[in-house]
């Protein structure tokens, strides 16, 4: 297999010359060896529904030859290029994808770029998309980490694999983060894969408007899913077992329309999950200023939450009685009062807002 490298002390990164395939990926530090099967190596993909009868019609950037391939000369940079596309389904599409991989102090920067010329509506993108992610050496348990509503969220990636989506409706198991009782958009600008003392952090590079979601997969499946076991072989029954990842972007790219998406940022660390949002919050702080805290709330202070209302209509408080309340609160140092009830006709009727 051809290939190229990019490298610094923190990565290295190894595409095949043909396809654009990352087919290596390394922590040479540490040296775990996070892709480590170049035969797994994936690129990108893509959504391009040809009508709403025919909507699983994906692009896979490992079938696609690349077009051109730029390499900076301390190969720290690339730039991959990808002329026209073709679909499992449509044919060949007049889509030209151009990624671009910068190392960046310890951080890989992935930032693809497409290009719509065809009639049909590119909506999701995979990229970077990670073919065969390995647990680090000698780890007795590998997850991941993701923050949640006021919280964090952990699932298991190996010994199990914790599936998240039913089995009637995906191929594979799946986990598609962030997940949590009624919250289905992403809201999480980073993720974590990771054993007891280090791991693999993914997060957005750039400020965007545009949601990024993170999506794993086990392939082909369970060696038992009794206990949901991932196979203890490479290969099971003539397939290989593989743990994808990818970064999902949804940019509904429209005919004519160019668009470059979100950059992606991959950086190794060592620790625990504290050391990987370390990262993240490294990273906001350096563009993003924090408001004045008024004095009353720098110091800690009681609140109170009520229930004015409920979804059966069961008026608990009427709004002349809360001076009555607030005047016992300040009696009482209780600093905030959260008011929860139902709006009717309002955003989301019917549903409660605080």
């Amino acid at each position: 297999m051809d290939t190229f490298t990019l490298e610094s002390e923190a990565l290295r990164l190894e595409f095949a010359h043909e396809n654009g395939a990352l087919v290596g990926l390394s922590a040479p530090q540490s040296g775990w060896r996070i892709l480590d099967r170049p035969h797994l190596g994936l690129s990108f993909r893509l959504l391009m529904p040809l009508s709403e009868e025919r909507r699983n019609n994906p692009v896979y950037g490992e079938k696609q030859r690349v077009t051109s391939v730029e390499v900076a000369p301390d190969r720290r940079s690339a730039t991959l290029v990808w002329q026209g596309v073709t679909s499992e389904r449509g044919g060949a599409h007049d889509v030209e994808v151009t990624l671009q991989v910068r190392l960046v102090g310890r951080q890989a920067v992935f930032a693809l770029t497409v290009e719509n010329r065809s009639e049909y509506v590119v909506e999701t993108v995979y990229c970077p998309y990670l073919g065969d992610v390995q647990r680090p050496p000698g780890a007795e348990w590998f997850r991941t980490f993701i923050y949640s509503y006021a919280t964090a969220q952990e699932w298991d990636l190996w010994p199990t694999f914790q599936n998240l989506r039913g089995y009637f409706g995906v191929d594979y198991p799946t986990q598609f983060a962030p997940w949590s009782p009624g919250v289905g958009a992403p809201m999480s600008p980073f993720f974590l894969m990771r054993s007891a003392d280090q791991g693999l952090y993914v997060g957005v590079a750039a400020a965007d408007y545009e949601l990024v979601a993170w999506h794993c997969e086990l392939r082909p499946g369970y060696s038992s899913s009794i206990d949901a076991r991932v196979p203890e072989a490479p290969t099971i029954s003539g397939k290989d077992v593989a743990t994808r990842f990818a970064a999902v972007h949804m940019p509904y790219i429209q005919p004519g329309e160019r668009r470059a998406l979100t950059p992606v940022a991959l950086e190794v660390f060592q620790g625990g999950w504290q050391r990987g949002v370390d990262i993240y919050k490294a990273w906001r702080d350096g563009w993003m200023s924090r408001p004045p805290v008024p004095a009353w709330a720098r110091a800690p202070h009681a609140w109170q939450q009520l229930h004015i209302n409920s979804p059966e209509d069961e008026l608990r408080m009427r709004f002349v009685d809360l001076p009555r309340v607030g005047e016992a609160c300040a009696r009482h140092g209780v600093k905030a009062i959260q008011l929860v009830g139902w709006n009717d006709g309002g955003a989301g009727p019917g549903q409660p807002r605080a």
